[in-house]
């Protein structure tokens, strides 16, 4: 006969691969994170140092002007569209992160109840134990007299 504490194991261990699973997805998607907010500290820095640049003095062209406020505003863009980047990397990472919470929930009250099938197990078995250890010394006496 297969032991209520083996039954529950066995979907322990099924919940314990399920939470591994989540835990890699969750560490996964705090990787990409740190990856999208590096990009993003890159773009920041790089408009920063741009526009810590001297201006030229004297006359600059038009085109040259034109230019280079283009090229701030894709600038500015490119930082805007990283920032959403990010926005979306932490929302995935802290969704994961819940999914992995609930797991581990789950199987962290999956081995409590393990453990307290063990316990009622084991004192059943001591009770059966002591019975025939009992029965044996009753039989003795009966022999004995």
């Amino acid at each position: 006969m297969i032991k209520r504490s083996d039954r529950i194991r066995k979907i322990a261990t099924l919940a314990q691969a399920e939470e591994r699973q989540q835990c890699r997805e969750m560490s996964d998607s705090q990787r990409q994170l740190n990856g999208q907010l590096q990009k993003l500290e890159e773009l920041e820095a790089y408009r920063r140092t741009y526009l810590a640049r001297p201006r030229p003095s004297g006359s600059v062209s038009t085109s040259h002007w034109q230019d280079y406020q283009s090229f701030l505003q894709r600038l500015d863009q490119a930082v805007n569209v990283q920032q959403q980047a990010v926005m979306q990397g932490r929302k995935n990472r802290d969704l994961h992160r819940r999914h992995w919470v609930v797991k581990r929930q789950r199987l962290e009250s999956l081995e409590r109840v393990v453990e307290r099938y063990r316990r009622q197990e084991d004192i059943e078995k001591e009770r059966r134990d002591q019975r025939a250890a009992d029965d044996l010394t009753v039989r003795s006496d009966i022999y004995d007299t």
